[in-house]
């Protein structure tokens, strides 16, 4: 074969290459830096070894004097300066240049709180995991991607350029005040470090950005300041050039320039018995919820054969009868930070508590260790959700799961209309929690709470501790104390769901009202209809009057977060009995006149405007900005304020291009009884006008 391959080292992919090559009898040498490098790849098998640095003269003349045809650069990814003499010289030789591109999932340093990531998705899949502050210094062009991925937004700060369109934009995606850090670079560590501490971060999220971006003055002040870094990679340093393949492509380019036709690759060297990097193995195993009794088979089996367990210490001191070592880590980056770091282990196992399929950490683990080239091997458990059905005789196609462990969950809102429902909570005080807002609930309504509801709480489940607690009144409460620190779950029947209508709309009488205006039931409907809330919609109802508006849409779905806006005090008094009427925690009562009362709100993304004050014009202007996209349903009485708001559209259209107008009015009479007669009753007519720019 004439082909001849010249190999530079110095990362494991380029070992896993060099296993092709001697597989295949493919004429190669490859060429390391340093004696280090030697004794690795001898290990491993190879003996065609140059070792020594060399620049682009040695490495031409190298080329020339051993007819080497094909070269392959798979250097370390920050060896810059070596890749740059490798290419170079291939191009003065004018021979076949391919770079394997590595995973840059480590950071340059070795740091174990730097983490690389190759997409905003997969960061965002790291910072829902993280707890504390986050800090974002990622520009302001993703800001609303990211703060939307994010359930508590009060916990991410920006740092951005200081001109109105970043700024504008940290408003839309829904951060205000302090959160907003407007200044220019660069900065040094001193200065990172010092903004780390005023805002607490815990974990900061940046971009490879190199030496221009200051990069390295970041992560230095992250690691000073002992918290998480978390680094996207830019596209351009994997893939620089179309010489550039991961593993398989190089291997698959080999093939065909030396005319090896349909490369067995798998065979060839992903299972090779030299091969290290593509046989990592892993077990994700639930291990139930209580103690040994609710081990599966096949959970046992996994744990004899361990030779190192992770997980979180409450899990792992279950597992006492396990002699292998047992490391006090559940994260799959980390995981694989520490397995990389030892690779004498091989059989390691992550135990999970319960089952890994339901509300499991294991979630986020599968998908990082299968990205990571492990072969990853899956252990269901008994869930203690499960083990709860059986306690209380459930049958769990009937039951709704909600987990509200850890992140914001509407629980009342989630509890009505369902007939059964199992919650995971934090923990007993936030069951407690849960608990106190049924019962009150309950009272507001004037049910007694023993003929409406069933609530029992299962306590250390499948442990010596177990207790199942029911709870009729808040004197049952007082049984959980002493109980703080144990697990819980909470089962609720409502039996009344049945007589729960599946349209969440209210009738005028249903609602406390006062001398205040109030948007009729039957344009309420028609309003509803256009304003076309999604789940986890962001409302504002300015001039929200007695807020029936507000009222129906976050009775509509539990993820819809209201802010009503009312300016007057006796409608303001009016909204918070109706807030309380209706025990509605998703709906928050602004006082103050729109658009300033808009200012601090996260951006929305539907509004409704009931009454404007004449703002109109500034108040759809406030919106806009915030977020060009919302939808705003606008209701109408007086043909002046039609007039007003067909002329701001018409500005608008100037303005903000692609949007869209819907406008109908509406007549409705009502008939009422009088003697032996109806009589009518008609009410105003109102115009609805639904504004939304159209996505292209």
């Amino acid at each position: 074969m004439k082909d001849k391959i010249l190999l530079f080292g110095g990362t494991t992919e380029g070992r896993e290459l060099s296993n092709y090559l001697r597989s295949e009898d493919i004429p190669h040498a490859v060429s390391v830096a340093t004696q280090y490098g030697e004794e690795i790849l001898r290990e491993n098998g190879e003996d065609s070894l140059l070792v020594g640095r060399k620049n682009a003269e040695d490495i031409e003349k190298l080329i020339a004097k051993d007819s080497y045809n094909i070269v392959v650069d798979a250097t370390h990814p920050f060896a810059t300066i070596a890749s740059g003499e490798i290419k170079k010289a291939c191009e003065n030789a004018g021979v076949t240049y391919l770079r394997l591109s590595r995973n840059t999932g480590t950071n340059a340093s070795g740091s174990a709180n730097i983490l690389y990531v190759d997409s905003l998705d997969k960061a965002l899949e790291v910072l829902r995991e993280e707890k504390g502050n986050i800090l974002l210094l990622t520009g302001s062009k993703e800001l609303n991607k990211i703060c939307e991925s994010i359930d508590d937004t009060a916990r991410i700060y920006a740092r951005v350029l200081p001109n109105e369109d970043s700024i504008s934009k940290c408003t839309a995606a829904g951060l205000s005040g302090k959160q907003i850090i407007a200044m220019q670079g660069p900065f040094s560590k001193t200065m990172n470090k010092a903004l780390f501490e005023e805002v607490h971060a815990s974990v900061i999220l940046t971009k490879e950005s190199g030496k221009t971006g200051g990069l390295d003055e970041k992560l230095e002040a992250a690691a000073e300041c002992n918290i998480k870094a978390v680094v996207i990679k830019n596209p351009e340093s994997k893939y620089e050039a179309g010489d550039c393949y991961d593993l398989e492509g190089i291997i698959s380019e080999i093939s065909r320039i030396i005319g090896i036709e349909n490369p067995n690759l798998k065979a060839q060297y992903a299972l090779t018995e030299s091969s290290s990097l593509n046989k990592k193995t892993i077990v994700l195993a639930g291990v139930g919820p209580g103690d040994a009794r609710y081990f599966t088979l096949e959970l046992k089996d996994a744990l004899e054969n361990a030779d190192i367990i992770f997980g979180a210490k409450t899990v792992i001191s279950r597992l006492e009868k396990n002699d292998c070592p047992k490391v006090p880590v559940y994260r799959g980056e980390e995981i694989h930070e520490y397995l990389k770091a030892h690779p004498e282990f091989k059989c390691p196992v992550v135990a999970y508590s319960g089952d890994i399929s339901l509300c499991s950490g294991a979630s986020s683990s599968t998908e990082f260790f299968a990205e990571h080239g492990y072969d990853l091997h899956r252990i269901v458990g008994i869930s203690s959700v499960t083990l709860f059905a059986k306690k209380l005789g459930l049958h769990l196609e009937n039951v709704r799961i909600v987990s509200a462990h850890g992140r914001e969950c509407n629980v009342l809102g989630t509890i009505r209309g369902e007939e059964e429902l199992i919650i995971l909570p934090s923990g007993v005080e936030h069951a407690a929690e849960i608990c106190r807002e049924i019962l009150n609930e309950a009272f507001l309504w004037g049910d007694n709470s023993r003929n409406r509801y069933v609530i029992k709480i299962g306590y250390e489940l499948g442990t010596e501790n177990e207790k199942i607690i029911e709870i009729f009144d808040e004197t049952d409460l007082n049984s959980l104390t002493g109980l703080e620190k144990g697990k819980c779950l909470l089962y609720i029947f409502d039996k009344n769901a049945d007589n729960s209508s599946v349209i969440k709309g209210l009738s005028d009488d249903e609602i406390i009202r006062g001398k205040v205006p109030m948007t009729k039931e039957e344009i309420r409907a028609l309003s509803m209809r256009k304003l076309a809330l999604t789940k986890k919609a962001i409302l504002y109802d300015v001039g929200a009057g007695t807020g029936s508006i507000s009222l129906e849409a976050a009775l509509t779905a539990p993820g819809i977060k209201v802010y009503s806006i009312e300016k007057k005090d006796e409608a303001v008094s009016l909204l918070k009995e109706n807030k309380e009427k209706f025990a509605l925690s998703n709906m928050e009562i602004v006082k103050g006149e729109a658009p300033l009362a808009l200012t601090e709100l996260p951006a929305p993304t539907h509004a409704f405007i009931g009454g404007s004050s004449g703002n109109m014009r500034e108040i759809l202007d406030a919106v806009f900005e915030k977020n060009e996209y919302a939808r705003i349903v606008i209701n109408c009485v007086t043909l002046e304020t039609f007039s007003e708001v067909i002329q701001i559209l018409e500005e608008l259209k100037g303005r903000v291009r692609d949007i869209s107008a819907d406008i109908i009015q509406v007549q409705v009479t009502r008939f009422k009884k009088a003697g032996n007669y109806h009589l009518s009753d008609a009410i105003n007519p109102v115009y609805i006008i639904t504004l939304q720019k159209e996505r292209s």
